[in-house]
């Protein structure tokens, strides 16, 4: 049992400042009781709220938690650490370890798209992996070619080979297949990244990687049964995913990968969305360019609709799409988190016309479509308390504005993680007596928190009625 003392619950009236300040209690994951105040059992442990803001926990719509848990792991070679091929390998020669070094958050503007060549020269006596920060590629080097025998399976798709005939050390797509290939443990630690991820109140997660099989479930499912994975989890993937007999993972949606240099046949796409709706679940389609915007939504009105139908990133919107994405009634699950992290990059990169269609988020709400958010982890940052800032503020890390008018309210911004996770963008969910016992409690009252939502303010994090995470000065001796 577990009592919460003094809490303000998040709710309507606490966001128009009408605060009164309440006592929860939870037992078997559950609240089980909410009161102006409730006097402590024996033995129970007692939290003082001091009138912190309780919140639904959070949930993020969009991630990969494997991939999370490798990269915490792994060597940071995202421009904000490196700027040359010689701070590049800088990096790489102080990784742990004397077997693989794998790294992350690579982009081009640091080196061009690299070749196995230029990796041999910067780290030649290990084996090097490094992956694209958008996550489609890796760049490997010799002895890494060697190790997975690149050059026997050049007519695997996604190996590209370079003039001479050779693999040139890049892969496409290819994250499944490298991990089959590799010889090391899978999973990395789990339990690290939740432990990570309950730091900032999150109590929920949905993975979306295209390739969750029966065989990822199961290894979910014993993670959770062992307690190395304390969020709840919804399960995107393949087509063949069956639902799971599992009270904290549920079976999510048919996830689609489109790229548009290599758009999947019209027809074919139609019919696997027909598939999906025809087994009852909801489809989930990536789109980052305009090009397979309308492709994915030109399917999805031929197909028809269901619901829970997702548009995943919807990274480049204009204004004419809005009622095509309105008419299919899908929910867009944008990650405004990008904003602040590449958004310097953007304005490089992008001609000014496209700055307000970036990751939006007001455009969508103002148009009647549903919006959820999610941090891309971890080829974003998955602190969702920065994405929730980034929509608010629509500020790159060099303090410029992208889409002012896209901006949300803190209200809103908090929104994004805080709906039911086969709804996001849907309403938020509630904190009454009955329900799971998924919760975030922030040091201060909303009033204060919503002027600077940082993940510093998160003082405990509940799931299922059981603390996960939290700062020990909330805590008081047990009732007597």
């Amino acid at each position: 049992m577990l009592l919460i003392k003094q809490a303000e619950i998040y709710s309507t009236e606490s966001r128009y400042g009408k605060v009164h300040l309440l006592d929860l209690r939870c037992r078997e994951g559950k609240i089980v009781a909410i009161a102006p105040s409730l006097d402590p059992n024996p033995g129970e442990k007692v939290i003082q709220a001091r009138g912190g803001v309780l919140c639904p926990g959070l949930h993020d719509h969009h991630m990969h938690l494997f991939a999370l848990a490798a990269s915490l792991q792994s060597v940071d070679c995202s421009p904000a650490k490196i700027d040359s091929l010689q701070s590049l390998a800088a990096v790489l020669s102080k990784a742990d370890g004397n077997g693989w070094v794998r790294g992350i958050g690579y982009h081009e503007s640091i080196a061009g798209l690299l070749h196995r060549s230029q990796l041999d020269d910067l780290l030649p006596d290990r084996p090097v992996r490094i992956q694209h920060r958008s996550g489609k590629m890796w760049f490997l080097n010799s002895l890494a070619a060697e190790l997975l025998k690149l050059d026997h399976n050049h007519a695997q798709e996604g190996i590209e080979l370079d003039a001479n005939g050779q693999a040139s050390g890049r892969l496409f797509r290819m994250d499944h297949w490298l991990r089959t290939q590799l010889d090391q443990s899978f999973p990395p630690d789990i339990k690290l990244a939740s432990k990570h991820l309950a730091s900032f109140g999150i109590t929920g997660i949905t993975d979306t990687s295209y390739s969750n099989d029966e065989a990822l479930k199961a290894l979910l499912c014993k993670l959770i049964n062992q307690g190395d994975l304390m969020q709840k989890v919804r399960l995107m993937g393949q087509l063949s995913l069956l639902p799971a007999n599992h009270t904290r993972l549920q079976l999510g949606a048919y996830k689609v990968l489109l790229d548009d240099y290599r758009l999947p046949d019209f027809d074919d796409l139609i019919r696997q969305i027909g598939t999906a709706h025809d087994q009852n679940r909801s489809v989930a389609i990536h789109c980052v360019t305009e090009v397979e915007l309308v492709f994915a939504l030109s399917a999805l009105k031929e197909a028809g609709s269901h619901s829970g139908d997702r548009i995943e990133h919807a990274s480049i919107t204009p204004d004419h799409i809005l009622p095509l994405l309105k008419e299919t009634g899908v929910t867009v699950v944008t990650q405004p988190n990008f904003i602040q992290e590449r958004g310097d990059q953007y304005i490089e990169d992008l001609d000014n016309s496209d700055h307000a269609l970036l990751y939006r988020a007001n455009g969508f709400l103002q148009a009647g479509i549903p919006l959820g958010g999610g941090t891309d982890a971890p080829y974003g940052d998955p602190d969702p308390w920065l994405a929730m800032t980034a929509a608010v503020n629509r500020k790159t890390a060099k303090g410029q504005y992208l889409g002012e008018d896209e901006a949300l309210t803190p209200e809103q911004a908090l929104k994004l993680f805080t709906t039911h996770p086969a709804e996001p963008g849907a309403d938020e969910r509630s904190i009454a007596v009955g329900i799971d016992a998924d919760l975030c409690l922030l040091s201060l009252p909303w009033s204060q928190a919503r002027n600077s939502l940082r993940k510093e303010k998160v003082a405990l994090t509940l799931s299922a009625g059981k603390i996960i995470y939290s700062n020990n000065s909330i805590f008081q001796n047990p009732g007597s």
